[in-house]
């Protein structure tokens, strides 16, 4: 029975990775480039950016129906009419990028400098505004924060991930010191969101995905004015957080 659960696991990953590829190479040149003819020819710059991240969103929810996988979303209400805002969640596997660029409307975040010779994902990250940082290179990577500051202020959402690294068991880590510092020299709100299930997706160190159901919980704006030191935020962002993991579980 093991085995058989083995063998479904193995062909499920191999689909989702050959389709993904397939999506994301050949028609997601397609799309830069017709974006690029929407903006360069046509003028419409607005109209391009909207359609590629429409496109993305398409992409971050096929993502879990070539796993076989349920979405459900809590707190839709919560979704800020108005942008730029900072998206703070919990990172649990490397399905959170999709997930959240599928559920949430916004798009950039700071990825590590590998991916930036990725073909496809490194065109989209580029494209939505989004900035590769060398985590062993302290001066780079404060140039980077200091140009996410500014892209955050000019109404570039960014996606920031405070525990710095997928969590080993599930359960939400300390946030790193400094994490988000983002909002509060940016001066925009944070959109605190609570995600579980995409862990028993495929844990850290896992290769194989295994078919399930995933919860993505949506809180309310919190404005880093309310706070008197940097560290007093972090915490009451932790402390949301946590809360709504807690509360996801008892769906599952």
């Amino acid at each position: 029975m093991r085995l058989l659960k083995e063998i479904k696991y193995l062909l499920v990953t191999l689909y989702f990775y050959i389709i993904a590829t397939l999506y994301i190479v050949f028609y997601g040149g397609f799309v830069l480039s017709r974006a690029w003819f929407m903006r360069k020819l046509l003028k419409k710059e607005k109209e391009a950016r909207e359609y590629v991240l429409k496109e993305i969103q398409t992409f971050g929810r096929r993502s879990f129906s070539w796993l076989f996988s349920k979405v459900v979303i809590h707190g839709k209400e919560n979704l800020p009419d108005r942008k730029p805002f900072l998206v703070v969640a919990n990172h649990q596997s490397l399905m959170d990028i999709p997930l959240i660029l599928g559920f949430i409307e916004t798009g950039a975040f700071i990825a590590k400098k590998e991916l930036s010779k990725v073909p496809g994902i490194n065109w989209y990250v580029r494209y939505l505004g989004g900035l590769f940082v060398d985590r062993g290179n302290p001066r780079q990577t404060a140039t980077v924060l200091k140009e996410a500051i500014r892209r955050l202020k000019n109404g570039i959402c960014f996606i920031v991930f405070p525990e710095g690294t997928r969590s080993k068991d599930g359960n939400v880590q300390e946030f790193k010191p400094g994490s988000l510092i983002l909002a509060k020299k940016a001066g925009v709100k944070i959109l605190p969101v609570s995600i579980w299930g995409t862990y028993e997706l495929i844990p850290k160190g896992r290769i194989l995905f295994r078919p399930g159901e995933v919860h993505l919980l949506i809180h309310p704006l919190v404005d880093p004015k309310d706070f008197k030191t940097e560290r007093e935020m972090e915490e009451k962002i932790r402390e949301i957080i946590v809360e709504g993991v807690e509360k996801l579980r008892s769906f599952k």
